[in-house]
């Protein structure tokens, strides 16, 4: 057990999104942005979350992309209740099922070896993910505090909205660790660039494969072709390099990508602009979608 991130008696704000077709996704924006379903839950309750779950306060049936109850799922998967008035997770399986806690610079598996885990940030996700990778359920878990946006007095699920809507404001959690050095010089282009090439870590989503070219392409709005890969390659290459002299260690080939996204990461207090800016692009240029569950 670790982690002293939620205060005691703090309520516990949950938003939901089932995030499917993820094996070809490009661009990660509406399921990191998409709320499918909130609720609030209070001292004392217990939420639970699986296939067909019982015995807890809020009961969440995890379904396919469907409306078929997730046959990947134990039929109760993970519980949230508090332990000594701080908010906890456990895995309540009898399989291998894991589940995923993470945020910026944060990962932990919880299985059902491990002890009751507090939630060790204000804010960050745990994730379940089907048996072939392509759907994930996450839930986004934001302990309320004076800082935390309201949300009505109510034990039950909000309708949900009927448009993707971003997360809270500040929904990204802090980085576990500060560089010690001064800071990057990134122009406000360079952090762009860095913010797409980075976006689902500074999100705080947990890892998967990514073709990073396409992702970031996408969410620069430029095509993907021949002119605008060459023209990414050098951006990166350059700010490879400044990460390399201030780490002291080679960062160039796709091996070292994961210590280049560390190092974005521990500096994502610098990109919050950047970040923003992409959210708001997408969402002023997306039209609503309805989900049903």
């Amino acid at each position: 057990m670790s982690g002293a991130g939620s205060p005691p008696g703090m309520p516990l704000i949950v938003l939901y999104r089932q995030a499917a077709g993820l094996n070809r996704e490009i661009d990660p924006r509406a399921n990191a942005l998409g709320i499918d379903t909130r609720w609030l839950v209070r001292s004392g309750a217990a939420f639970g979350f699986g296939r067909a779950p019982s015995e807890v306060d809020i009961a969440v049936p995890l379904m396919t992309p469907t409306g078929a109850p997730e046959p990947s799922m134990p039929r109760l998967a993970g519980r949230i209740s508090q332990l000594r008035g701080r908010w906890a997770v456990e895995n309540r399986s009898t399989t291998g099922t894991k589940l995923l806690l993470t945020a910026p610079g944060l990962y932990r598996e919880i299985t059902r070896h491990s002890p009751p885990e507090l939630l060790p940030r204000p804010r960050q996700w745990l994730t379940l993910r089907s048996a072939d990778a392509d759907v994930e359920h996450r839930f986004h878990l934001i302990v309320q505090g004076p800082t935390a946006p309201g949300f009505p007095p109510a034990p039950h699920p909000i309708p949900p909205p009927d448009a993707v809507a971003p997360a809270p404001p500040d929904a990204r959690a802090e980085a576990t660790t500060t560089a010690a050095a001064p800071p990057p010089a990134w122009s406000p282009g360079d952090a762009r660039t860095l913010a797409a090439f980075c976006y689902p870590e500074l999100c705080g989503l947990p890892p998967r494969p990514r073709d990073r070219t396409r992702q970031t392409l996408s969410l620069l709005n430029r095509a993907h072709d021949q002119a605008n890969e060459k023209w990414l390659e050098r951006q990166l290459a350059r700010l490879r390099r400044d990460a390399a002299e201030r780490l002291g260690t080679d960062l160039r080939g796709e091996h070292r990508t994961p210590l280049f996204v560390d190092h974005v990461v521990q500096h994502h207090a610098l990109l919050g602009p950047a970040l923003r800016s992409l959210d708001e692009e997408f969402l002023a240029t997306h039209r609503p979608v309805k989900r049903s569950r």
